[in-house]
């Protein structure tokens, strides 16, 4: 079955092309490479056709002569195998773009979806052919028979294969982190002097398609600010969260609610707005007071209101915590003091660390370390090398928060560790290691 291909021009020249399939060992006869011979008239054709005891009625009216052209360009076009949504793209005219730098692996992109490119040999030879004539075009506007000269400019022998894969967003996170905010104040120092980007310079360098870039900078807490997509400084970060926290302790806001508006004006002459609202987005949910009988409370229902998620503020402060400690920390002290450390009426849950911290149970002293996804390759096998380095057996729990973000629509969690770890029981619960040993 001949797959079905788009073809791609190099040049500014528009011409349409259709693609010949021919097989090496049986070319036509009337094929001849590097030079036209003389031309093959009506009446030569018509001979060939009475030896091979054909009828004129038998064949159409439009009768095609191929020849292999005198100056051959193998190199002018690249054959590309599509699926249906790339032929969709195309046909509508939606944007279709190659993205990768020079050291890079080429991958194309849709407006939403990012696929590897692979180039594949085939054993038949592509014959590029201009304004060949198939179907229906071949009936002929004429009553009588019609001869055309064709050439065959192009002979292919590999094509380029598409397959959707994940986004190469880790390059994101490094290309903001080279100029992070840390204030008005601090734009001036020099350390705040490296490159800043804006949306559409890294959609040049970040090998993603448009939604997948929006939703790899919500995912690393980029905010947007005078143009510019940058990562809060940690500290300053905290510094933030900080305050909004100690405004809904002095209004009683924890439970009942914050007025988006008020604690935009009580703080904007601390913090720019833009980072005021990317700090409330990322910590605190949206919401709107309940419908009640009572009159004030419907003069403030187009009110808009924000409550502090417990578990995003509750793993900002184990972060925090684990950070600014060095290797292995006492669980029972991480445990008490996160406690300590979050807002009133807030409760740690060790649900609240996954895929941020590893706790170590094996011994009678349990501990904790920092251990972040964040930090961890996008490349599956390198991912998965890079786990079981740094812990020999898994249970699902433990490894399914480091491996979610790799999941496709045709494979899960359990199928990746199928895939790439080997089972077995450890007391009584399933446990998983690498397939092959690791140095």
């Amino acid at each position: 079955m001949v797959p079905q291909l788009a073809l791609v021009k190099i040049g500014s020249e528009e011409l349409q092309y259709q693609i010949c399939q021919l097989c090496l060992y049986n070319l036509p006869l009337l094929a001849v490479r590097n030079k036209i011979p003389d031309i093959r008239t009506l009446q030569d054709i018509n001979l060939v056709m009475e030896y091979a005891k054909l009828d004129k009625s038998e064949v159409k009216p439009s009768i095609q002569s191929i020849y292999f052209s005198s100056q051959m360009d193998n190199d002018a076009f690249k054959l590309m195998e599509v699926d249906s949504c790339i032929l969709n793209t195309i046909k509508i005219g939606d944007e279709l773009v190659i993205r990768g730098d020079k050291d890079e692996m080429a991958v194309l992109c849709t407006k939403d979806k990012t696929y590897d490119i692979k180039e594949a040999e085939i054993s038949n030879s592509m014959l590029i052919i201009p304004q060949l004539k198939t179907g229906q075009d071949l009936d002929g506007d004429s009553l009588g028979q019609e001869l055309n000269i064709r050439q065959v400019t192009s002979t292919i022998h590999n094509y380029y294969e598409l397959r959707p894969c994940k986004p190469k967003v880790k390059k994101l996170r490094i290309l903001l982190e080279e100029n992070m905010y840390s204030g008005k104040e601090c734009e001036e120092d020099e350390e705040h002097q490296g490159r800043k980007y804006t949306y559409d310079d890294l959609l040049n360098l970040v090998q993603a398609s448009r939604l997948e870039l929006q939703t790899a900078l919500m995912k690393v807490h980029a905010c947007k600010l005078e143009g510019y997509w940058r990562i809060l400084d940690f500290q300053f970060l905290s510094l933030v969260l900080s305050h909004v926290i100690q405004l809904c302790d002095e209004n009683d806001w924890i439970k009942s609610g914050m007025p988006y508006e008020e604690c935009m004006k009580t703080l904007v002459e601390l913090f720019p707005r833009e980072v005021l609202d990317h700090v409330l987005q990322s910590y605190a949910d949206k919401a709107k007071p309940s419908n009640t009988e009572d009159d004030e409370d419907k003069m403030e229902i187009d009110v808009d209101f924000y409550y502090l998620n417990e578990d995003k503020v509750c793993r900002f402060f184990a972060e925090q915590i684990l950070k600014h400690s060095r290797g292995k920390f006492n669980y029972e002290d991480f445990s008490n003091t996160w406690q300590q450390t979050v807002p009133s009426g807030m409760q740690t849950m060790d649900q609240q660390l996954q895929g941020m911290a590893l706790i170590d149970r094996s011994n009678q002293l349990e501990t904790i370390t920092y251990y972040s996804v964040d930090d961890l390759p996008e490349e599956v096998g390198e991912r998965f090398d890079e786990l079981f380095r740094t812990k020999e057996k898994w249970s699902l729990e433990e490894i399914s928060p480091y491996i979610r973000d790799l999941t496709t629509d045709k494979l899960d969690v359990g199928g990746l560790l199928t895939k790439y770890a080997r089972s077995s029981m450890q007391n009584g619960v399933k446990v998983f290691n690498s397939r092959k040993p690791l140095l």
